[in-house]
């Protein structure tokens, strides 16, 4: 987290409030965000299926990216006894098809 009297902070809340673009892009921006996104509009995918489809990323930066993404709504997840799953929200449906048509380009 930035300190809310940054400079950095007090920019970045001028540009999101400028631009919606601004605001979309930063909450899918993230070294692994967008991989899990395309990931989770194949089907949904608990988190272990995360780590066959992304073998790469770490534990601790799949919850990390995993938390950011649902605190800002793209994502949500069930839980049972067994296991978590992640699923896309409608919001993460609405920006999902914004990327698949950046991804025909």
């Amino acid at each position: 987290m930035r300190k809310e009297n940054s400079t950095n902070f007090i920019n970045n809340v001028t540009l999101e409030n400028f631009c919606n673009a601004h605001k979309v892009l930063s909450k899918i921006s993230g070294r692994w965000k967008l991989s899990i996104l395309f990931a989770l509009s194949e089907k949904e995918t608990n988190y272990s299926d995360f780590k066959v489809v992304l073998p790469d990323i770490t534990d601790r930066i799949l919850s990390k990216q995993l938390k950011e993404l649902k605190i800002d709504g793209l994502i949500g997840n069930r839980k049972s006894k067994l296991e978590s799953i992640y699923f896309l929200t409608d919001k993460g449906e609405e920006i999902m098809a914004v990327l698949r048509m950046f991804k025909k380009l």
